[in-house]
């Protein structure tokens, strides 16, 4: 086989590629090197600004603040189960509307499809929703305000509805010939099949749930029940470090000094679960973004 011999435009458009990839990695990069440099490095250096890229020094006292804070292990265990829970039930729900919606023999489908695409251009307000949610379904302060609401949306289900359109109607039908019911052929045949796409929408819904704040500004008052996204946002936010007071009161004079380090230590400790849970998506991932997006 003869060996294709690249020309000059190719090579050109190639060191652009280069360089563009390049370009976005290093400004992807740079932010997260440069939050987790700010917390770990000596006191002085961040508060003075010397800290660009790489760590100056190394100091662990703003994480050991912010590790030693209470309300920080409550806030986490919060939104580990709205992240979890929020997820699987997520991912339930949407399947189960993508699915019909997939099936040609089912009559109603352009329709029914019409109706959902509609929630993605009107939605109620934010008023009405807060009336529907604490008065009327009495969520006010429940852990099911941030889960209830949050179920599905229309353009995850045009992703699932669009990547069960790309599996072979051949198959769903051999299954029926062998007398499968459309329950089992939804959970042991295309469940299985479909685990792309579920990773697609287990990385959306768990960044979601993990990112939510505003959900919990508006429906939980109580600090018990608050996610993490509600610490960070108090910490960085509203520069507040009144709640980290009780854990550095018997610090020597350079634990003043990295109060400035805090807020770079709480964002990383709030990123590093979803930044260790995408490599082990990651080979799904393309896969079911590509594919969903095939049909619209």
């Amino acid at each position: 086989m003869a060996r294709y011999k690249k020309t000059k435009s190719d090579i050109v458009l190639d060191v652009i590629i280069a360089l563009f990839v390049a370009f976005v990695l290093v400004t992807t990069l740079y932010p997260l090197v440069y939050v987790f440099s700010m917390s770990v490095s000596d006191p002085i250096a961040a508060a003075r600004g010397q800290v660009y890229f790489l760590p100056k020094g190394f100091d662990l006292t703003a994480m050991r603040t912010v590790l030693g804070d209470s309300s920080l292990f409550t806030c986490y265990c919060n939104t580990l189960w709205y992240t979890l829970v929020g997820t699987a039930l997520g991912i339930v729900v949407t399947s189960l509307i993508a699915y019909p919606l997939s099936r040609k023999e089912f009559t109603h489908r352009k329709y029914v499809t019409k109706f959902v695409m509609v929630t993605m251009f009107f939605s109620g307000g934010m008023i009405p929703t807060y009336i529907v949610v604490a008065k009327y379904l009495h969520l006010y302060n429940s852990r099911w305000a941030l889960i209830l609401p949050a179920l599905t949306t229309a353009w995850y289900v045009i992703v699932a509805r669009s990547f069960f359109e790309s599996i072979s109607d051949e198959i769903i039908e051999s299954a029926r010939i062998d007398g499968a019911s459309e329950y089992r052929i939804f959970v042991q045949l295309i469940l299985p099949l479909s685990k792309p796409v579920i990773a697609v929408l287990a990385l959306y819904y768990a960044v979601g749930h993990w990112n939510s704040y505003f959900p919990a500004l508006l429906y939980l008052g109580d600090a018990k029940l608050q996610p993490l996204a509600m610490y960070v946002r108090s910490v960085v936010i509203q520069s507040s470090i009144s709640n980290l007071a009780d854990a550095a009161v018997d610090v020597d004079p350079s634990a003043l000094l990295s109060s400035l380090q805090i807020k770079y230590a709480v964002v990383v400790i709030s990123v590093l679960p979803m930044l260790l849970i995408y490599p082990f998506i990651s080979k799904n991932l393309e896969k079911g973004l590509m594919l969903g997006a095939v049909k619209g």
